[in-house]
């Protein structure tokens, strides 16, 4: 039981490290070398990771046309529109607010389970909503008083939050027909790669690499511990305590991240973004409590 417990913990941390680090380093990768570069390196070399570890678990297995579709889907709306969105963001807006926006994913899968599976949206989540919403306005009020917001940054990072909320759409349907979340996630990250390739062809963005000690050190940062490490920590938890409680580490991360940039960005706290991004927590936590409430009476 010990042991347990302690495996889950360790999980815990782990996700939160690898999540929390992972906005800081996705800036260091903003190079000469095109995103859209940068994210086929990172995803090719962790999809074959993720297939390697499939094969030598025995769940890697055949799947149908139609799973290939949704494995299509998941991998063009996580691992390819997300991301681009998410690295455009980056150039406008810095790491902790990109995590701020981010963590509003809980209140779009929220939204979500209600469009595509039928679940009640009740007045609790709306709230939890509005309240995101002050938090979100409260942190870049700042931004806003000395005319340094930008627009299309908080867009880019909205928009990428709402392809990874599709995204868990796909996902759940694919884990409701027994695959593992590995080989899910391996060969959705194929899929995005393909996307991603293709873009690259068509827009004729050049092929390079930057040798820079920041760039590789981030890029295999990226590779081994968000994109490997990271979702196997987080789906641990999920199997082993469930979504609910998976989703704990969402509130964390943010915090986590904004630190790293109040150190890397010359990012400068005020009592605005403390109070916005209190009241972003809180809504999160409200809509989390409501999903293990609602789990907890669909047990008994």
């Amino acid at each position: 039981m010990m042991k347990t417990n302690f495996n889950t913990i360790s999980c815990y941390i782990l996700t939160i490290l690898t999540g929390g680090t992972s906005w800081y380093a996705t800036t260091l990768q903003l190079t000469d070398v095109s995103p859209v570069i940068s994210l086929i390196y990172r995803f090719t070399i962790a999809a074959l990771i993720l297939l390697l570890l499939s094969q030598l678990n025995g769940s890697l297995q055949c799947y149908t046309w139609r799973q290939h579709g949704l494995l299509a889907l998941m991998g063009f709306l996580c691992f390819s529109l997300a991301f681009l969105l998410i690295y455009q963001s980056a150039e406008l807006i810095t790491s902790s607010f990109i995590a701020l926006i981010y963590s509003t994913v809980i209140f779009f899968n929220t939204l979500n389970a209600a469009l595509f599976f039928k679940q009640r949206l009740l007045f609790s989540v709306i709230t939890a909503a509005v309240i995101d919403s002050i938090g979100i306005f409260l942190v870049f009020l700042p931004e806003l008083f000395t005319g340094n917001w930008n627009w299309l940054g908080f867009i880019y990072a909205l928009g990428a939050t709402i392809a990874f909320s599709f995204s868990n759409v796909c996902a759940n349907h694919l884990q409701s027909q027994g695959i593992n979340v590995l080989p899910m996630t391996g060969y959705s990250m194929c899929w995005g790669v393909l996307f991603l390739l293709g873009y690259a062809v068509i827009t004729g963005v050049p092929f390079i690499f930057d040798s820079s000690l920041s760039y590789v050190l981030s890029l295999g940062w990226l590779i081994l511990f968000p994109s490997v490490i990271g979702y196997t920590t987080y789906f641990f938890i999920v199997a082993r305590l469930g979504m609910q409680h998976a989703a704990y580490t969402l509130l964390i991360v943010p915090i986590m991240a904004l630190l790293i940039s109040t150190f890397t960005e010359d990012y400068n706290l005020s009592i605005w973004t403390l109070a916005g991004t209190f009241l972003i927590l809180v809504g999160n936590y409200i809509i989390i409590d409501n999903q293990a409430n609602n789990t907890q009476k669909n047990s008994k």
